[in-house]
């Protein structure tokens, strides 16, 4: 009888090397091994569970479809569409090894994975030996993980668990309360956790390892007959996934703009770090830290995202690709950090498992929106691109029509809809849910509550739906919004303030062929957003500190204190506070409410005022 074993796999730092699972008996490497693929893992190429399932003399790559476990959260709307085109290109490039992608639906993964084994047989070598999984680190995954356990331990099949979606696995990084150079769950103090905690990120091993891997990898066969013994397995294309019905074929759009192979992943990361200074030529990764926030300009972003999301790129690859490009003299700091954001996303959701709809600060529950009334004309008006906003319009139809928007666009979005129309974040963060090709149910939410002034660093800043300044050429709101196309820069992202003589010559009629405003008084409707917020903190003082700071609890029952932005900031009788000098004893201490990066610039300042004066 095996034994059931579970773990934590993480390989070692060498590149060319990834020794078998150490917790396995040598005796359970000549059994045939399985590796499930999920929504998150879809290459072969840095994939962890599959660098250890390939030490078995047999392996059988599986992917389990389940749609009833997707949940509200889970794989739908766009992401189904590139997931299916992933497993497309997944199985196509198995193949070319010998190798067959088993495909199985049904509603329980769980009992799929035991009829595999069964299947498969139990006796003696010929059963299933292990089965190998990388984490997904989602609520809804460990409830599947869990089924996964349950069966197999009744099974007496051994399992082995890795990770290899994410630098660092939130399970393994704590952080302790207060501030720390940073607020609790802020990057920095994350960033240095990880690090001090976890060492440097997982070295992957080089493609060509990868392809002598596959290469040495041998599916199930009957030895007796010398033949293949594949198991039944459902075409990918008869997935209840993607199912496109009707004349509109909204997935062709998609599809066209972002290919999900790892070939394609590959050739998208190699354009964005493209760098030939002696040419001039140059990728996306030499514009980033200073264009980042253009949706007017092509290439100002990597759209690497999608990739990381279904899993077609390894983000330990794309880690020290960026870090590699320090060699040549490119500042590599902002891009590098957008990697340890998504760890932190997924730390917030194991400290916080429901936070895709629940506020992580509790007490914002209670904070007044907009009537329901208002909400469903002004929602509607959002996700649809009607609000009469045209750079609002423009990323919104960007978004329903290609399922993606530049970073800069959806804070401008999620930030109008929020402070300025006054609707409920988690309406925003659904309906991004459904119409991203990179949604995910981490980083997404993580995005909306801290724009709903609910999450862990909530945004010290709020975005102009017309100052327009990630579409300074006009191009970008010209493309999608082409019944302004006509009109000029200085009134296109107001055609309000337009003359009437140059509306008539842009033939633009608002109202009849574009959209009067949604809002007509934006500073009046923020004012409303303000105090909504300052009278939910009036009506929760036990959660409000000396300083004005809100308080949270961890899920440990620990209290701590995080970042609270200076217009919110309230004392115990209910009045906003003025500036409040910093207490030199509670310096570094939870009790502190600064930040600590402004009050080094500070000295930084006054060292250079002193040593100027000297000079």
């Amino acid at each position: 009888t095996t034994t059931t074993t579970t773990t934590t796999t993480t390989t070692t730092n060498n590149n060319n090397n990834f020794p078998p699972s150490s917790i396995l008996p040598i005796r359970t490497l000549q059994k045939t091994a399985i590796v499930l693929f999920h929504s998150h893992d879809v290459r072969l190429h840095g994939n962890v569970a599959l660098q250890l399932a390939s030490h078995h003399k047999h392996v059988i790559p599986v992917f389990l479809w389940s749609k009833a476990e997707q949940g509200r959260w889970g794989v739908t709307g766009c992401l189904e569409v590139i997931l299916k085109d992933a497993l497309r290109h997944l199985a196509t490039k198995l193949e070319r090894h010998d190798l067959k992608l088993i495909c199985r639906e049904g509603t329980d993964s769980s009992h799929m994975l035991r009829q595999i084994c069964e299947e498969y047989g139990d006796d003696g070598d010929d059963g299933i030996g292990v089965v190998y999984w990388n984490k997904e680190h989602t609520a809804e995954s460990r409830i599947r993980e869990e089924r996964y356990r349950a069966t197999l331990t009744d099974m007496d099949v051994n399992f082995v668990e890795s990770q290899s979606s994410l630098l660092y696995d939130p399970m393994d990084v704590s952080l302790s309360g207060g501030f720390r150079g940073g607020h609790w769950g802020t990057l920095m103090p994350f960033l240095k956790g990880c690090k001090k905690q976890c060492g440097e990120p997982r070295v992957p091993i080089s493609r060509a390892d990868t392809f002598s891997m596959l290469e040495r990898m041998v599916g199930p066969t009957d030895e007796e007959n010398n033949s293949n013994n594949w198991l039944a397995s459902i075409p990918i294309y008869e997935l209840d996934m993607a199912v496109i019905r009707g004349k509109d074929k909204w997935d062709a759009s998609i599809l066209e703009r972002f290919r999900m192979s790892e070939e394609d992943a590959l050739k998208d990361m190699d354009q964005f770090f493209s760098f030939q200074k002696e040419k001039g030529k140059c990728g996306g990764f030499a514009k980033y830290e200073q264009e980042r926030s253009r949706a007017d300009m092509e290439g100002s972003t990597s759209k690497l995202s999608a990739h990381l999301r279904i899993g077609t790129l390894s983000p330990n690859e794309l880690y020290y690709r960026t870090e590699g490009m320090s060699l040549v003299g490119l500042e590599s700091k902002t891009f590098s950090r957008r990697l340890f954001w998504r760890d932190l996303a997924y730390f917030h959701l194991h400290s916080f498992p429901e936070m895709r709809d629940k506020s992580i600060r509790l007490h914002y529950e209670d904070t007044k929106w907009c009537s329901k009334e208002e909400e469903e004309e002004r929602y509607n008006a959002w996700r649809t691109g009607r609000t009469g906003f045209p750079l609002v319009d423009a990323g919104m139809r960007e978004l329903y029509a290609t399922g993606w928007m530049t970073q800069s666009i959806r804070m401008v979005v999620a930030s109008f809809l929020v402070e300025y129309l006054r609707v409920n974040w988690v309406k925003g963060c659904e309906w991004f849910h459904y119409t991203l090709v990179d949604a995910d149910s981490a980083i997404n939410p993580m995005m909306w509550q801290n724009a709903g002034r609910s999450g862990i660093d909530q945004w010290n800043f709020i975005l102009s739906p017309v100052a327009a300044s990630q579409d300074a050429t006009g191009e970008y709101t010209r493309k999608w919004v082409p019944e302004l196309s006509k009109l000029p820069n200085s009134v296109l992202h107001e055609p309000w303030k337009a003359p009437a003589q140059v509306l008539r010559n842009a033939g633009v009629v608002l109202g009849e062929n574009y959209p009067t405003r949604i809002v007509f008084d934006i500073k009046a409707e923020r004012v409303k957003s303000a105090e909504a917020v300052l009278e939910m903190r009036r009506q929760n003082q036990q959660f409000n500190t000396d300083r004005g700071y809100d308080l949270i609890r961890l899920s440990g029952g620990e209290q701590t204190v995080v970042f609270t932005k200076k217009e919110f900031r309230i004392d115990q009788q209910g009045r906003v506070m003025k500036d409040v000098p910093r207490n030199k004893s509670s310096q570094g201490k939870s009790s502190s409410g600064g930040r600590g990066r402004r009050g080094k610039a500070a000295q930084k300042k006054i060292l250079r005022q002193k040593a100027a004066a000297k000079s």
